[in-house]
């Protein structure tokens, strides 16, 4: 009877272990035969990045860049006869406004006087000697009609016209003596400095004032190709353009003329512009002085406004799109010292999450964190 339980309990034992193992078995099959969809792996951020928002706008494009203002037609007025100076106008000052030919200084004119005098004579004294000549002439033709051309006094006559032309000569150059003794404004101009006194005697040569023309001011800009590509993407003619005064003061200019050429040594191009009646306000427009030059444009579409730092070596931005890094080409359209304008090349009037700090080792696909800035 013993045997027959023991028996019994090795067949239960059995069946236990065979039924376990069957399911373990069926456990194991329906894990493997789940949808590898079902187990999700988290995603793994292995950097953190810091982003902005990019929102394109509308925006007014404008280039900035520094010029330098210059007199135009600088000029000297030297003296062109010697003599004491005996009267400066009041308003022969340095900073004031003459009109062309109005007199700033005289010189004594004694001299050129009586050099106007005796030239006069000498005019009158030619004139005479030819009326005389040609009445003995007419009184020679009437006789021997044979005679020759010496006999008709015809060399005579051509002296006289000679002389007296010569005399006429004399005499207007001695009326030009005369009226330089009248020191007057060549343009309209602005007085840079005088350097004469009453009493002063002055020869010919001396430099007495230096002016400089008073309707225009020049401002020389120097442009790189970069600078000079953006203004023609400004496409606006002609191009609104502010000059900006340490001062504090606007003024607006216009070009008046690129050179043809480009320097060189520093591959620039030089842009001249003008600006219209500098010395008309209250705190004229000065010349030698360094302002910022704006060039205005059109209002362009889908202009992105960033920090200066978003920008890669080779021009280009990063983003991040799904969590991964995404590099982008774009457009630029301004620099300044701590921001820029571009626009993307590729869907421009989308918003992105651009990352403001882009490393040298990014990849891009790169799994990464955001922190908003």
């Amino acid at each position: 009877m013993m045997k027959i339980a023991g028996i019994w309990l090795k067949r239960r034992a059995a069946g236990i272990a065979a039924t376990s193992l069957l399911v373990l078995v069926g456990l194991w099959l329906m894990v493997e035969q789940q949808p590898a969809a079902m187990v999700e792996k988290p995603k793994e951020f292995g950097l953190t990045v810091t982003v902005v928002e990019a929102v394109p706008a509308d925006a007014q494009l404008e280039v900035k860049t520094t010029g330098i203002t210059q007199p135009r037609w600088a000029t000297e007025v030297i003296a062109s006869v010697s003599g004491r100076v005996t009267h400066i106008a009041n308003h022969a000052m340095p900073g004031n406004l003459i009109r062309k030919g109005e007199i700033l200084a005289s010189l004594q004119d004694t001299f050129y006087q009586a050099e106007l005098s005796a030239a006069q004579a000498r005019v009158s004294e030619a004139e005479l000697n030819l009326a005389e000549i040609l009445t003995r002439q007419y009184v020679a033709k009437r006789g021997d009609k044979a005679k020759s051309s010496f006999g008709r006094l015809e060399p005579h006559v051509k002296a006289a016209e000679a002389n007296r032309e010569a005399a006429k000569g004399a005499l207007a150059s001695s009326q030009q003596r005369l009226a330089d003794t009248q020191i007057k404004a060549p343009f309209d101009s602005v007085i840079i400095a005088d350097l004469i006194h009453p009493g002063q005697w002055i020869n010919e040569g001396d430099v007495l004032f230096r002016v400089a023309a008073s309707e225009y001011l020049d401002i020389q800009v120097e442009l790189s190709e970069q600078t000079w590509q953006r203004l023609n993407g400004l496409q606006q003619d002609p191009c609104k353009i502010t000059i900006e005064a340490p001062d504090g003061q606007q003024w607006q200019a216009s070009v008046r003329y690129l050179s043809p050429i480009m320097d060189a040594d520093t591959r620039q191009r030089s842009l001249m512009l003008q600006v219209a009646n500098p010395f008309q306000r209250e705190i004229p427009l000065l010349a030698d002085q360094q302002v910022d030059v704006v060039f205005g444009g059109n209002t362009q579409s889908y202009v992105v406004s960033a920090p200066a730092s978003v920008l890669t070596e080779d021009g280009k931005v990063w983003s991040v799109s799904e969590q991964s890094l995404l590099l982008e080409e774009i457009e630029l359209l301004d620099m300044r010292p701590d921001s820029v304008l571009f626009r993307y090349k590729n869907r421009p009037q989308q918003n992105r999450q651009l990352i403001r700090f882009p490393l040298t080792n990014f990849v891009e696909g790169q799994a990464v964190a955001m922190t908003i800035h």
